[in-house]
């Protein structure tokens, strides 16, 4: 019965952990990210499984705000995710945000932060840079 109640126990709190860093990212079928000034059908486009699976961690390790933010600024870039059910998402990238992290800002799911080294790696993987 003690067995029971701590496997319980546990998994409970997996589904917890699970739920609280993950931002809901999936089911992602290709990717386009282009200067923030450009349409999307001159960007970078991918549908590779591995880039993508990359760019989803990233996205769902990504911290979420609550916060509603009005930008001074301009974005730097802006991501189109396409997910498999053909529905959009567009993702404003606003670097330098704050001391060394990067504003993402969805167009349906609120803002998110991510590192320096997150973002230069998100680069890497659509922008080949």
């Amino acid at each position: 019965m003690k067995k029971i109640f701590i496997l319980i126990l546990f998994v409970i709190i997996i589904v917890i952990g699970f739920n609280m860093f993950y931002n809901g990212f999936s089911k992602i079928e290709e990717i386009t990210m282009q200067k923030y000034d450009e349409a999307f059908e001159y960007g970078k486009t991918t549908s590779d499984k591995r880039k993508i699976a990359a760019v989803t961690g990233i996205l769902n390790r990504a911290n979420d705000l609550n916060e509603t933010y009005k930008l001074a600024g301009e974005p730097t870039y802006k991501i189109q995710l396409i997910y498999k059910d053909k529905s959009k998402e567009a993702i404003d990238v606003l670097e330098n945000f704050d001391k060394e992290e990067t504003l993402l800002s969805s167009d349906k799911n609120g803002y998110y932060k991510i590192s320096d080294n997150q973002t230069h790696k998100l680069f890497e993987l659509l922008l080949n840079k």
